[in-house]
């Protein structure tokens, strides 16, 4: 009796460990098994479909490759694939092969097969089980390997007979595993995927998994999206990218403007080889910097530490919320980690300014991880998508779009969980759609009234006041209808919009009841957005300031620029590209304090002493011939 006991106890402690092993080798498939959710699902790989590059032997574009990421060299990469085979074309002209992360080929082209064998698929079935390794699972199929000799990001490439037109992939597999069998999931990506669900009747309903640049994860479910052949990619504007045109660029738009930017995943992306983001809060909310007048710009600040998107709402129609075609305004603007501006020009959304003595709301959110995904030619989507804030896990994610450039395209601003932008049939042809959402969100960061004031009236009446970039200096130029009393003119400048310093006199009229013209040439412009404004100066000392214009400089070229940036209290900076004259730099602390300036000559090394505190300051480099602004953030 002892012996049987003995017998029966040593099967089941071998029970668990036979378990185990079926469990590390079992289902350890990545590609089909996602981009086809069950047996009558549609979605496969295409190469060469409109010429586009995706994985393509010839392709030179990083943003246009297939990629696996590879942690530890004891790690294996198994693969294998079913391609079509098309009556009348030599298919050993179908080939693949993989380069190392620095483009050197480390498993040679070899022919995609046709038939059972090693590396070929023979159903779904196989594709969904995953390789089988040590005859496990059985219903896998045969792969090949590959065993790197380095880490990183490695790329498959696939070459055809490109006479034929579009190569698909039927079935594919590409899953790298851990020297213990362990799978390892959320390696297989890439910034562009290609995709076809072979007819426009024939939904694609993946799941797939957005990694933003800050590190946030959201999964994208398609639902059903009906858009044949199409690219998949993910960035943080939308279709457009033009500097300072937010509100813009994530405008639904016709034409193809797609733009890959961010990693797209098959699964959640393995967090060892991608960790998550840092939440971010508020040191300061949004606030007005300064009181706000008729006819001027509003400057708004904000403090926070990470970088975002901040959405401004300035609501002058009197109903709740951004109405589109009203004279309601909404501000999309990057902001920096730290002190940061925010200017709206104090006009409406018809283009004109908001009177004076006129209460107006401001309402605000920040977001980080925001992610758009302008997609090319989906002619149908009436079920709309689903997307899930996976890290951090908080839910499903509100979606907004903005459809207005096209007669009867629909506008979502405020968020909408219900629809998840759904259109109907072919709206989107030849159209590129966008849908954006938010991979963390302060919802309301802050929400207050203001009014605009009418200024006193000034000793001197202005008529116009201008500040405009030319060839390499900004003309400022003002004309006074009278003048009461008038000493002279200082014209400021500031790279913050906060703290001014007088860069220039210009003597006034005294009295006058005649108009009078006033130019100042500054011939050292801050490279990006400065402001100008004039103070008037009576003989008796008591003075008073112009409204503030704005100058963006975008065209200056120069190739000077702080390392290290971010820099270590106690170390040094160089500020590299100066040629052997002598360079003034400033340091101004973000509030506007300045806190140093120093003489240099050529690259001298500056040292980042007790005077500075981490956070981000503003170095302004200026010679007798030009002048350049930078951030520095000191740790």
């Amino acid at each position: 009796m002892e012996h049987y006991l003995h017998i029966v106890f040593r099967r089941i402690k071998l029970l668990p460990i036979f378990i185990i092993i079926l469990f590390n080798y079992n289902l350890f498939a990545e590609g089909t098994k996602e981009l086809m959710p069950t047996s009558g699902s549609f979605g496969n790989l295409e190469i060469y479909d409109m010429k586009r590059p995706f994985a393509a032997y010839y392709n030179t574009d990083p943003y246009n490759r297939l990629y696996f990421h590879i942690s530890s060299t004891s790690e294996t990469v198994y693969f294998g694939f079913r391609h079509i085979v098309k009556t009348g074309i030599n298919n050993s002209k179908t080939r693949f092969r993989i380069k190392n992360p620095a483009g050197t080929i480390v498993y040679a082209s070899t022919s995609i097969p046709t038939s059972a064998g090693k590396g070929y698929i023979e159903n779904y079935t196989q594709a969904v089980a995953g390789p089988k390794i040590s005859g496990v699972p059985a219903n896998g199929y045969s792969p090949f390997s590959y065993t790197p000799t380095t880490t990183g990001d490695f790329y498959i490439e696939f070459n055809t007979d490109t006479t034929q037109g579009t190569y698909h992939l039927d079935y594919f597999d590409l899953t790298v595993v851990s020297s213990s069998g362990a799978k390892l999931p959320g390696r297989l990506w890439s910034y562009n995927w290609d995709i076809s669900t072979r007819s426009f009747d024939n939904g694609f309903d993946a799941k797939m998994y957005v990694l933003s640049d800050d590190g946030y994860v959201t999964e994208v479910n398609f639902n059903g999206i009906l858009a044949y052949g199409f690219t998949i990619a993910c960035n943080n504007t939308g279709p457009g990218n033009t500097p300072g045109g937010n509100n813009e660029n994530r405008k639904s738009v016709a034409g193809n403007h797609t733009r890959p930017q961010y990693k797209i995943f098959l699964n959640n992306p393995d967090e060892n080889a991608y960790p998550s983001g840092e939440l971010p809060f508020i040191v300061d909310n949004l606030m007005l910097a300064d009181t706000p007048f008729y006819k001027e710009p509003v400057i708004f600040t904000v403090n926070i530490n990470q970088p975002g998107i901040v959405q401004l709402i300035i609501d002058i129609d009197g109903n709740p919320g951004y109405q589109p075609g009203t004279e309601d305004v909404v501000i999309v603007e990057n902001v920096n980690a730290g002190l940061d501006t925010i200017i709206w020009d104090e006009k409406d959304g018809f283009g004109n300014y908001v009177l004076g003595n006129v209460t107006v709301t401001a309402t605000s959110s920040f977001a980080c991880g925001t992610t758009h995904l302008p997609l090319y030619d989906p002619e149908t989507h009436e079920n709309g998508y689903i997307v899930t804030r996976i890290r951090p896990s908080t839910g499903q994610c509100q979606l907004y779009w903005d459809d207005s450039n096209f007669e009867g395209g629909t506008v979502n601003i405020d968020g909408s969980l219900s629809t998840g932008h759904s259109w109907a049939y072919f709206f989107g042809d030849v159209r590129t759609m966008n849908t954006w959402w938010l991979g963390y969100e302060l919802a309301i960061l802050n929400s207050f009234d203001f009014m605009l004031r009418n200024r006193d009236v000034l000793p001197v009446e202005f008529i116009k006041f201008n500040a405009t970039y030319n060839e390499n200096r900004v003309d400022v130029s003002w004309e006074t209808a009278s003048e009461t009393n008038n000493d002279y003119f200082s014209v400021e400048k500031s790279v913050d919009g906060l703290s001014f310093i007088s860069i220039g006199n210009v003597d006034g009229a005294g009295n006058s009841n005649m108009p009078e013209t006033y130019q100042y040439a500054d011939n050292n412009p801050l490279q990006g957005v400065s402001y100008y404004r004039i103070k008037q100066t009576d003989f008796n000392g008591d003075f008073a300031y112009s409204p503030i214009r704005v100058v963006n400089v975008t065209n200056k070229t120069n190739n000077i620029s702080i390392a290290p940036n971010p820099v270590l209290r106690g170390e040094s900076i160089q500020i590299k590209g100066l040629n052997s004259l002598e360079y003034t730099v400033s340091f101004y602390h973000i509030s506007g304090k300045k806190v140093e300036e120093i003489i240099v000559k050529g690259e001298d090394f500056i040292p980042i002493d007790n005077l500075f505190y981490s956070g981000f300051y503003y170095v302004v480099v200026s010679s007798l011939d030009e002048t350049y602004k930078y951030k520095l953030l000191v740790q």
